[in-house]
């Protein structure tokens, strides 16, 4: 039994140019810094409360190490928090937590994404010869909202932020959320070579139930803060509710594989 939390832990990032946030505008490095690091001890404060039989995994958002990671950023948060990405088998499922922050832009740190690729074919290949009931694999942003070969000319709809969120009729474009095509398909020919089950991801701010042309999942669960919604929010959420909450994830003895979402008002 475990926890996956998706990404954004913390809020200090600096490459944000167009911030809404006016700290982010005006606060020093140094001072964006101590920020981090006070929101690393509160982040652990509270998650220190979860059952102690129960593990807690944490992945990287764009939040945490930037919309272009670098080396500097990410060594800011494995030296806070942890590997960046790491594997682990539970109850005959191999799992694989990706810094795919690094496929939405590799250019800050080219060397650190080929070395996070060619480790995950090592995994990927490790998993098959093993023979895991299934691979899931964990990241922050999704790699794809509808099919695994959009782009970003096909998604033209936007996601609303809810009233009082920044000024009024705040928008992001839903391209925005994704993984890019180039990088999106190097993962997706490792996925589908090597059987991934089912991809789990956040980012995007709402609930996304989707497949690849094979079968994979791709399932985005929406965030523990702000919901956004989506132009296409119906055609995306497959009748889940848009609102906070968590979803479990469940394998049974036979190794069929169901996830549910609940509102945390549940």
């Amino acid at each position: 039994l475990f926890v996956c939390v998706c990404g954004d832990l913390v809020d200090t990032e600096s490459s944000f140019n167009g911030a809404l946030a006016s700290w982010k505008k005006v606060m020093t490095g140094w001072e964006r810094s101590l920020i981090f690091e006070q929101q690393v001890k509160d982040f652990k404060r509270v998650w220190s409360r979860l059952d102690s039989d129960i593990a807690l995994v944490c992945l990287c958002g764009n939040h945490d190490v930037g919309n272009r990671p670098t080396k500097a950023s990410i060594e800011r948060w494995t030296s806070s928090l942890g590997d960046d990405y790491l594997s682990f088998w539970v109850n005959g499922t191999f799992n694989i937590a990706l810094n795919n922050c690094l496929f939405s832009n590799p250019s800050g740190a080219p060397e650190m994404f080929q070395e996070q690729l060619l480790w995950l074919e090592k995994r990927l290949i490790y998993a098959q010869e093993n023979k895991a009931t299934h691979i899931f694999v964990y990241t922050h942003f999704p790699w794809f909202l509808r099919h695994e070969n959009e782009t970003d000319e096909e998604v033209v709809t936007f996601s609303g932020a809810p009233p009082g969120w920044g000024p009024e009729g705040t928008s992001f474009p839903d391209n925005y959320f994704t993984i890019p095509f180039e990088e999106r398909q190097m993962a997706m020919l490792l996925f589908r070579k090597y059987n991934v089950t089912a991809c789990f991801s956040g980012h995007f701010h709402q609930n996304v139930v989707a497949k690849s042309s094979w079968g994979m999942d791709m399932i985005v669960t929406g965030a523990l803060s702000m919901t956004l919604s989506s132009g296409m929010a119906s055609e995306l959420s497959n009748g889940e509710i848009n609102g906070i909450g968590m979803r479990t994830v469940d394998v049974g003895e036979a190794g069929e594989f169901t996830h549910k979402w609940f509102l945390l008002d549940e």
